[in-house]
């Protein structure tokens, strides 16, 4: 809306103009070029910012989807802002599918003590890297964050918020994410 703002007081002379003339020929062509210049200018703020977010993910975790995996189920486990041993236990299930490995509950609250990455750093990371991922692992992402938010009895807005955002990330059609959802867990997400 600001910029709207801006390219009308562009093409808007700043002196007065006798009656029956309007704005000067030029300031139009000049409107239209600020303003281009200006979404040009926030489309490319936005991709650095989510760039620097996605690196940030790398560094912690590299390429190892098990380690993004564990991130994200810690970070979905305290996005509600309480964490109890049933979200704990839902994360070693999930990894032990995950990784095919058993992950023992000490493992987990490790993860927990060293986690630090934001929703928004782990999205970006997995927007990066959404086509690296099979479709098998996204599913199984999914899955897994389902698991978390609904361990604690509780399944609030935020938490599916986040679950609509990490579905987009790795590609599936925002729009269609409830759909999804409902094919993948078979129950009512709405």
């Amino acid at each position: 809306m600001r910029l709207f703002v801006l390219a009308a007081l562009i093409a808007t002379p700043a002196y007065a103009t006798p009656a029956g003339e309007g704005p000067s020929p030029g300031s139009a062509p000049l409107a239209i070029l600020v303003l281009i210049v200006a979404v040009g200018g926030w489309l490319a703020v936005r991709a650095f910012i989510s760039n620097l977010r996605a690196n940030k993910t790398k560094a912690a975790v590299g390429d190892s989807f098990a380690g993004y995996a564990l991130e994200v189920l810690v970070n979905a486990a305290k996005i509600d802002g309480r964490v109890n041993d049933t979200e704990q236990q839902a994360i070693a299930a999930a990894m032990s599918d995950i990784g095919g490995a058993a992950v023992e509950l000490p493992a987990v609250q490790a993860a927990f003590a060293k986690a630090k990455l934001s929703k928004a750093e782990l999205v970006a990371y997995l927007q990066m890297k959404a086509g690296a991922f099979s479709r098998d692992q996204k599913v199984q992402l999914l899955k897994a964050l389902m698991s978390v938010f609904v361990a604690d009895g509780r399944f609030d807005e935020t938490e599916h918020a986040a679950l609509v955002d990490y579905t987009a990330a790795v590609g599936f059609d925002r729009g269609k994410a409830p759909d999804l959802l409902k094919s993948v867990f078979r129950g009512s997400i709405t």
